[in-house]
């Protein structure tokens, strides 16, 4: 039972991180593909709950080092700070949402 509640909410995270990324993307147009943000969106978060849940806080530097990586090229104002609200929303969404496992499952 424990895990339809973690799909649902995981679900649920979902919806509300996209409806934000929505409403910042559309104050900042970024240049980018919609429905790539997205996706690479959900990715991140999938990676970030998966190594935290499995004891491994040290992919929150990983990702940093990832994302800093593929950002060397964007040097606009507007690009930089979609990345840095986008990241952090990613992070925090991802710590308690793994936190919230934690609590449900363990």
């Amino acid at each position: 039972m424990n895990w339809i509640w973690l799909i649902l909410t995981y679900a649920a995270m979902e919806i509300i991180i996209n409806v934000v990324f929505h409403f910042v993307s559309t104050r900042m147009e970024p240049d980018e593909n919609r429905f790539m943000s997205v996706f690479k969106g959900v990715l991140e978060r999938l990676f970030l709950i998966t190594g935290l849940l499995s004891g491994y806080p040290q992919v929150i530097i990983a990702f940093g080092a990832i994302k800093i990586g593929t950002r060397f090229q964007k040097n606009t104002k507007i690009s930089n700070d979609y990345f840095l609200i986008g990241n952090f929303i990613s992070l925090l969404t991802a710590l308690v949402y793994s936190q919230l496992v934690m609590t449900l499952i363990f």
